[in-house]
């Protein structure tokens, strides 16, 4: 019943983005453009995607127990064999934190001139990369079912081994959230900003921001070096290309329907960014 809702709530939001977006062809602002095909497979491809993550991954039962004892250390990768599956809560305090604050890094694109006029177009890429990074994230967790590193090391706490999500370990979401949001709002102030300190900075916190989220992540025991390796390249590239393939080409000629023209978006999504 549950997972019946959620799929209702999803559908009818994309559904009624998917009408938004039907009413121009081309949205141009000054650094990003918007085209009505591309925007709606992307957004097509994230709702069906994050979709079935959510659906699959509550289907995951959690390993047993009696699982567990079966788990052998010389299956794991030998990289990932420096894990000793310490589960520490200080680490997985940090990492939430890290990944909860991430969120907000977007909102930092509107204490810019340049970028504040474009926050509708801004907003839509914003939500493709997230909707795309959850579909890639999420089926991969419920698909591999690799367990996580706490499940080997029988001094961990049973209510911790055995908590759902225990088979979630590849790859890495906090890691991967983290860096789809941190790349995409440094190249995203690289593309408007002209200000090569500005640019630095933002870049410097998109490097360091998901590698100090995996490294807590590795530290509580919930993910093996490679899941933190591969969840940073997955969000990484995500938060650079998605803004990348939508910069407008200047050589273009006008756009049929402007970014300021547009009567529903742009209120739309700088009310949003604004709450």
């Amino acid at each position: 019943m549950k997972s019946n809702r959620i799929l209702r709530w999803v559908l009818t939001f994309w559904v009624a983005l998917f009408f938004i977006l039907s009413d121009l062809r081309v949205v141009q602002g000054q650094g990003y453009e918007l085209r009505t095909a591309r925007e709606i497979t992307l957004l097509s491809v994230g709702a069906v995607g994050t979709t079935a993550s959510i659906l699959l991954r509550k289907k995951r039962e959690p390993l047993s127990l009696e699982e567990m004892r079966e788990l052998d250390t010389n299956d794991i990768f030998a990289l990932d064999r420096i894990s000793d599956g310490s589960y520490r809560k200080g680490a997985q305090l940090a990492s939430d934190v890290l990944l909860n604050t991430s969120y907000a890094l977007p909102f930092t694109l509107l204490a810019f001139d340049e970028t504040r006029p474009d926050a509708g177009t801004l907003g839509v890429i914003l939500l493709q990369t997230i909707a795309l990074n959850e579909t890639l994230t999420g089926i991969t967790k419920a698909l591999v079912k690799r367990p996580r590193p706490f499940t080997y090391n029988r001094e961990t706490p049973e209510e911790v081994r055995t908590r759902r999500g225990n088979t979630f370990s590849f790859f890495s979401g906090h890691t991967s959230y983290t860096a789809a949001l941190s790349f995409f709002t440094a190249k995203t102030i690289s593309d408007y900003v002209d200000k090569s300190s500005v640019r630095t900075i933002a870049w410097t916190g998109a490097f360091l921001w998901p590698a100090a989220t995996g490294y807590f992540r590795y530290r509580a025991g919930k993910h093996f070096p490679s899941d933190v390796i591969v969840g940073y390249l997955v969000g990484a590239s995500l938060g650079y290309l998605i803004p990348h393939i939508h910069k407008a080409d200047e050589s273009s000629t006008t756009p049929e329907t402007t970014a300021g023209q547009l009567p529903m978006i742009q209120p739309l999504f700088q009310i949003t960014f604004m709450i």
